[in-house]
């Protein structure tokens, strides 16, 4: 046999090992390329959005609000993922994924899932006093060095009832997620508390902020617990009970004074002046819910443009009467107050009020109150003297407000005046949605909580795209995915293997 004819192998023993060294090293050049991408990108990333859909692109005030972050806040999502508000949970957590991503230092999120750990659940509402048959169980909370704010998930969407309403559908559907600017005012809430404090006068026969019943219950009417939790637990705001009688004065660190609803005889002129010092000498904020004269009627009147009827109203049109006593608003006036009930068409309930007037002529003085009106009833309203026609229920008055550096609160005078204690009690309060939003941004209002980290910050659209398709079309989808598309992939491999063995 020929020399030439001899098989030789392809590669010597030392090519093949120089070969292997040469793919090792280029392995590891890769490895460690690849190691050193991501040890850069940890650090200098950016994120980019390439879908249409900006919903969980956070805005610039918010970010500001993350940069500013000293404190530590952590985050629960109290939610059952599955559960009947699973798109709600949907659009939070991913939402509340950008914020720790934007600020992973300090904001700190986690899922607590009540229906897979309920021991962990219990403890926590416990904890924060949220158990019972009636507590909503999906919600946010946040916490911050021993400050908490808890949003709900139906505080979290805006909601559209025309379909309901027309009977295209049985449901109410979900128009916009509200998120954002809850989460980025409660972050800062938490992480900028301020000393706010609320005094509720009694000695009068007023509504007890401390007792559902109690020394109310002589008088058939419940207590004030539940708008006295709206404080504490949703506004960080606390408070304590206040007397006037005797050398008592209103503290300096008094924020808010409500007065609930007196109805033992009239406040003494002594008790007079010093709220009317409060509101004119300091600045003051005044809740006042008086369902029955109490003497404090002609201070309001001649200082602040408020007047009261001495009757009560009923609105006699079936829209909005509710029962015998109570009736829903039927208008609500443009106003920070009631801007977001108007804008969802969520009425208030009121329960036989006295009528709330602006003093004819008082906005034309200079330097006077502006007087606002809230809220009020329909054509079809009548008073007990029977007079028919619109009557005013709820008023805001407001002068020489700035925003202070000195009072948590800001400086100058703000009040709101009701003829009806009762609708915010705790038998009404959370009989309909619109009474405890109202107390809520009523107190906000009046005690001025920043709103500057809210500017430009609104609701996200939740778009929804519906497919609609007959019964037949349903069919050949089905099989599409039943049988086209497994059997389209077994024939694809035959023929390979078809190839293959040829």
């Amino acid at each position: 046999m020929d020399e030439s004819d001899t098989s030789h192998p392809s590669f010597s023993r030392g090519r093949r090992w120089t070969s292997a060294l040469n793919m090792a090293l280029a392995a590891a050049a890769a490895l460690a390329l690849v190691v050193m991408v991501n040890y850069l990108a940890a650090g200098h990333f950016q994120r980019g959005f390439w879908s249409r859909d900006s919903s969980f692109k956070l805005s610039r005030q918010t970010l500001a609000v993350l940069n500013t972050l000293t404190n530590q806040v952590k985050v629960t999502i109290f939610f059952q993922p599955n559960g009947d508000n699973q798109q709600i949970y949907l659009l939070t957590s991913a939402l509340l994924a950008e914020y720790q991503n934007a600020c992973p230092r300090h904001i700190h999120v986690r899922l607590l899932d009540y229906s897979r750990f309920a021991g962990e659940a219990k403890e926590l509402l416990a904890k924060y006093d949220l158990s019972g048959p009636n507590k909503e169980k999906d919600f946010v909370l946040f916490e911050s060095n021993g400050h908490s704010r808890i949003v709900y998930a139906r505080e979290m969407a805006d909601y559209d009832f025309s379909d309901l309403l027309a009977g295209r559908s049985k449901f109410v559907r979900r128009s916009a997620f509200r998120g954002e600017p809850l989460f980025t005012s409660d972050i800062f809430a938490v992480s900028n508390p301020q000393a706010l404090k609320t005094y509720f006068l009694y000695g009068h026969g007023e509504n007890n902020p401390g007792d559902p019943a109690g020394e109310t219950q002589d008088l058939g009417r419940s207590g004030y617990s539940k708008f006295a939790s709206i404080l504490k637990k949703e506004i960080n705001c606390d408070w304590d009970r206040l007397s006037l009688l005797g050398t008592n004065g209103i503290p300096s660190d008094c924020q808010l004074l409500v007065v609930a609803g007196p109805r033992h005889g009239e406040f003494l002129k002594d008790e007079v002046a010093k709220i009317g010092d409060y509101l004119q000498k300091r600045g003051g904020r005044l809740l006042a819910l008086l369902t029955t004269n109490c003497g404090l009627e002609p201070l309001l009147a001649q200082h602040w443009g408020v007047s009261l009827g001495d009757g009560r109203v009923m609105d006699l049109d079936p829209h909005y009467k509710y029962s015998s006593y109570t009736f829903f608003t039927a208008t609500l006036f443009p106003h920070a107050i009631v801007n977001p009930l108007a804008k969802d068409n969520i009425p208030i309930l009121m329960v036989w009020p006295r009528p709330v007037f602006q003093v004819p002529d008082q906005n034309k003085v200079p330097g006077a109150p502006e007087v606002t009106l809230l809220a009020a009833t329909s054509k079809d309203g009548v008073d007990t003297a029977r007079r028919t026609g619109v009557f005013p229920l709820l008023i805001a008055v407001e002068q020489g407000v700035i925003q202070g550096v000195d009072s948590p609160r800001g400086a100058g005078t703000r009040i709101v005046v009701a003829g009806d204690s009762d609708f915010l009690d705790d038998e009404v309060i959370d009989t309909l949605e619109g009474n405890h939003d109202f107390a809520k941004l009523a107190v906000s209002w009046l005690l001025q909580r920043p709103q500057l980290v809210l500017d430009g910050l609104l609701p996200q659209p939740i778009r929804e795209y519906k497919l609609y398709m007959t019964d037949a079309r349903i069919s050949i989808v089905r099989w599409l995915f039943l049988a086209g598309m497994p059997g389209a992939v077994l024939a694809l491999g035959g023929l390979v293997w078809l190839r293959r063995r040829h």
